[in-house]
């Protein structure tokens, strides 16, 4: 019905060849801008409005990521189909393919957001392709986000905005995060934090001139553990895979000289 689409296949292709690492390093992080552009030139060919939701840093700063809210039709009880279009960093070293191809093997596609989650997209244009779409009576919303690997920022772009984008009175949301095709009917939620600690940078030569911020990180991480520990302890849900809270300790900045006092460190959790 829509020949003027590319398959499902070319469309992964280009997905996973336009790059949109997110990560709280800046100096990995990327824009998600073009792949937003992508799927905006892809549902406007299916006669979605399609409106692009620009996010800027804190003062206004522009760093190129943004939201796409495709929207078919009006009105109250929609469905939601909704998924990131941002990645995680990856070790190029590790991979035994490009990771921003598609490769096909062994039946199974390769490449960095071919599960988790750009392909997604692509199964909803396939499927719509087969759709007369005319007959839809209630609307079909598509969102696509950025910042789901980090901040979160896009979904909160989204949520404060949910009464203009109909998204309250949605009948259902279907989230195309990879379950191996088991529906999941609930998630966990999440949250992340950074903890600064300030000492007073000195000579290592005599540690009482100064504060090492390094050490007092040693004390902070001890009673985050036991904290995680009560947590565990406490909630329990067997319906998850792992059934009990989880805290990781994913980025350590501090220190600048092995024979300095460190004046600053932070953990990220």
């Amino acid at each position: 019905m829509y020949k003027k689409l590319p398959d499902i296949k070319w469309i992964i292709k280009q997905l996973l060849s336009t790059p949109s690492i997110s990560c709280t390093s800046a100096d990995i992080d990327q824009g998600n801008l073009d792949v937003i552009n992508l799927l905006a030139n892809w549902f406007e060919s299916l006669d979605f409005h399609c409106e692009i939701q620009r996010l800027d840093k804190a003062g206004g700063a522009e760093k190129n990521k943004a939201n796409l809210i495709a929207t078919l039709g009006t009105g109250n009880n929609g469905l939601v189909l909704a998924g990131h279009t941002d990645t995680v960093p990856f070790d190029e070293n590790r991979w035994q393919v490009d990771a921003f191809n598609l490769t096909e093997k062994d039946n199974r596609f390769y490449g960095l957001g071919s599960c988790d989650m750009k392909s997604f997209f692509a199964v909803i244009i396939e499927a719509l392709k087969s759709i007369d779409l005319n007959r839809i009576k209630q609307p079909l919303i598509i969102l696509a986000t950025a910042d789901e690997e980090t901040s979160m920022s896009g979904a909160k772009a989204i949520a404060k905005h949910a009464d203009k984008f109909a998204l309250n009175n949605a009948r259902y949301a279907v989230i195309g995060e990879p379950t191996n095709m088991i529906p999941v009917r609930m998630h966990k939620g999440m949250m992340m934090e950074a903890i600064q600690l300030t000492g007073s940078a000195g000579h290592s030569s005599n540690p009482a001139l100064g504060n090492n911020a390094l050490e007092a990180m040693h004390q902070v991480i001890t009673e985050l553990l036991t904290w995680r520990s009560e947590l565990q302890n406490k909630y329990k849900n067997p319906l998850f895979q792992v059934p009990v809270p989880t805290m990781n300790f994913g980025h350590i900045h501090g220190g600048a000289n092995p024979h300095r006092l460190s004046a600053r460190s932070q953990p990220q959790i």
